[in-house]
């Protein structure tokens, strides 16, 4: 029985396409079963039934697309941006349940890897999914999908330099119960050659949609890239009096004794994505995870596992370990020493 890994990634650009009228949002007729109570083959029935749902839910979503080129013909500006930002908000409302319920799915299916399941099958709590999925959806851009709000402080290295702004949504976007909201987000801008390990704060004066003043978070920045370090969703009327970053050029990894001769092949492969925390994805981190192993030369699990270059986030530390740790390898030298880097990205 293939019990795997659940991904249901609904795009969020609205484009036109052909025109269906009377769009009808598809609801989930099941519940995620608790990892702990459930067998392998309730699990296996949950997770056609999340795969099926979100099929429907692509389904819905091609109808609204097709719904909004029909009724946005004649319209002025002013009117097709209302019935964008109307059928964006459905539109996001049923593709953050898939990604809610498939979120929980996972985090059910490694408790039923690890606890070996039950026989009396309950429901998961899939609140904390749904929730943490609408409020991901709504305050993930890019940094490039957002506008500079300030400007930061710039610091020289040998490399080249860093800089920090703040950010945010060119316009607001609803985010529940009637309000609208911007996503303010501290971006580090990496024009150097080094890897940095920045963490960013936004004060607020007030607080945003989750009731923080201050909203802190880190993140890796990769050579000469932008990425978003901290932010969140706040109020459109409520400001950002404070934004900070401090990074920290990682240090460079001391280089490895194994000959250049030495070469390692991967027999038995895994799929990473298998291995991405389900409270991981929630969380919404991502980033890159060097490992280093010791092959013993015949095709074998690697040994001496260890992250010798974190992704920041323990959690992916420890799932990039366990996927090499699981892979298959051989070497043509005896007790050489490798690096494997792996990079855990959300759709």
């Amino acid at each position: 029985m293939n019990l795997a890994r659940v991904g249901a990634a609904i795009a969020l650009t609205m484009s036109m396409s052909g025109a269906w009228a009377d769009c009808t949002r598809p609801r989930p007729a099941f519940e995620v079963p608790d990892g702990k109570t459930a067998n392998a083959e309730q699990m296996a029935a949950a997770q056609k039934q999340v795969v099926g749902f979100a099929d429907a839910v692509s389904k819905y979503v091609g109808c609204l697309q097709g719904e909004l080129g029909q009724k946005s013909i004649g319209k002025e500006d002013a009117e097709k941006a209302k019935l964008n930002e109307t059928y964006a908000a459905a539109h996001n409302a049923a593709a953050d349940e898939v990604s809610g319920l498939a979120n929980c799915f996972n985090e059910q299916l490694d408790t039923f890897k690890t606890s070996g399941g039950g026989t009396s099958v309950k429901p998961a709590d899939c609140s904390k999914h749904l929730a943490a999925a609408a409020n991901r959806t709504a305050t993930t851009p890019t940094a490039e999908q957002m506008v500079i709000e300030s400007s930061g402080h710039r610091f020289d290295l040998p490399s080249g330099s860093w800089l920090y702004l703040l950010a945010r949504d060119d316009h607001s976007r609803a985010c529940g119960n009637g309000l609208q909201c911007l996503y303010r987000a501290v971006v580090v801008v990496n024009e150097s050659d080094e890897t940095l390990e920045c963490k960013g704060q936004i004060t607020y004066d007030g607080a945003d949609i989750a009731g923080n003043v201050k909203a802190q978070a880190q993140a890796l920045v990769v050579p000469r890239s932008s990425q978003v370090v901290a932010g969140s969703l706040a109020k459109d009327d409520t400001s950002a009096s404070v934004f900070d970053a401090v990074c920290t050029p990682r240090a460079k990894l001391p280089p490895l004794d194994t000959p250049a001769n030495c070469k390692y092949e991967v027999v038995k492969p895994v799929a990473i994505a298998d291995y991405y925390p389900a409270a991981s994805r929630t969380a919404g981190e991502e980033g890159p995870v060097t490992v280093e192993f010791t092959l013993a030369g015949k095709a074998s699990n690697p040994t001496n596992v260890r992250a010798v270059a974190s992704s920041m986030f323990p959690a992916l530390d420890q799932a990039a370990v366990k996927a090499v740790s699981e892979m298959v390898m051989r070497s043509n030298c005896p007790k050489a020493t490798y690096r494997l880097k792996l990079s855990f990205k959300l759709d």
